[in-house]
């Protein structure tokens, strides 16, 4: 939709850009910054142990533990010390993995007190040997299973594995990293345990005297978790319907645009004619300034009609930010009577 301007009148039209907060992401690659990551490896002075970064992968090795019925299993994993959300989605890609060494591999969110005996938050892991993908409560490194479901892999391929969770629901997916649109297998969880805290990377041993060697890449995370599978963030969707109650696919304003795309381009899903809000229309001597919200991310161009049919983008507008969110395009006025309007090209 446009915002369609007329010399002597201005269209007000309502927009809310999106944008995500506390977005983080990591390649593994040679400008790894280690800082960033704080190791949570609780056997450490009982075993040997690595960290190292190898062609854009983060590996993680642990020997077995010495004394299972009192250290527990072998375990190993990083906490990111930035990624510190309530509302989570966290993903990573598991590289290709030895199917003989029976380990659980996954993603850790809402971790507090992260070290021997004393670790809780949430996991989302999956069992390589069982094929098993699994949500888990954790309290005092003690898992409670949540939610589970099989998840059948292959050994030589990369998949990628995404942790949602807002307030108290859970959602677990795995994709092939060749399609990463519709997941392969999911599981689901509700629990209200832990409010809030870092993600990080983890994998524990599936036997008690078992070791563990896995690696992962292309980790990221933000504030914008789909629980409920809708193609809306759930932060965002409980802002402007109140709920996750509303599907992504309907048009709940009926301008035409459904809700889950009214909110990937920034615009409000409740309010019709949203995609444009012009601020201003000014015209002095022989200019004519049109201020505007804009979208992240977006382009814009003018164009000009004498009759509401036939549309001429204007090639000598010049486009002016101000400040974030605000734009300019300012032009000549010209002679005669004449429609703007604000489009994207």
């Amino acid at each position: 939709m446009h915002s369609l301007v007329p010399q002597s009148l201005v269209s007000f039209l309502f927009l809310l850009p999106v944008v995500s907060y506390g977005q983080i992401s990591d390649d593994f690659n040679d400008d790894f910054d280690e800082q960033s990551w704080q190791n949570l490896n609780p056997l450490k002075d009982f075993v040997d142990w690595a960290y190292f970064i190898n062609d854009s992968t983060y590996r993680m090795i642990s020997g077995a533990s010495p004394d299972p019925d009192a250290l527990g299993q072998a375990r190993i994993g990083a906490m990111r010390k930035d990624a510190n959300y309530s509302a989570f989605r966290v993903g990573v890609d598991l590289a290709p993995f030895d199917p003989a060494i029976e380990q659980d591999v996954g993603v850790l969110a809402r971790i507090t007190s992260a070290g021997l005996g004393t670790t809780s938050g949430y996991a989302a892991t999956i069992d390589t040997d069982e094929s098993r993908i699994y949500i888990a409560r954790i309290d005092l490194e003690q898992p409670t299973v949540l939610g589970e479901a099989d998840s059948p892999l292959d050994p030589e391929k990369n998949y990628q594995l995404v942790f949602h969770g807002y307030e108290g629901r859970f959602l677990a997916e795995v994709f092939d990293v060749t399609n990463l649109t519709t997941p392969l297998f999911f599981a689901e969880g509700e629990d209200d345990t832990y409010q809030s805290g870092p993600a990080g990377l983890f994998g524990a041993a599936g036997q008690p005297d078992g070791n563990i060697n896995f690696a992962f890449y292309n980790y990221e995370s933000d504030d914008r978790p789909d629980v409920d599978q809708d193609g809306m963030p759930d932060p965002i969707e409980a802002t402007f319907f109140g709920n996750l109650d509303q599907p992504g696919d309907t048009d709940f304003d009926g301008d035409g645009r459904d809700n889950a795309q009214e909110i990937e381009d920034g615009t409000d899903p409740t309010a019709k004619d949203s995609s444009v809000k012009v601020i201003s229309v000014d015209v002095s001597g022989d200019r004519l300034s049109l201020q505007f919200r804009t979208l992240v991310g977006r382009n814009y161009q003018l164009e000009t009609s004498g009759d509401l049919t036939n549309w001429v983008v204007d090639t000598e507008a010049e486009f002016e930010e101000e400040e974030d969110g605000i734009a300019k395009l300012l032009t000549s006025r010209g002679s005669g009577r004449k429609f703007v309007r604000v489009v994207e090209p």
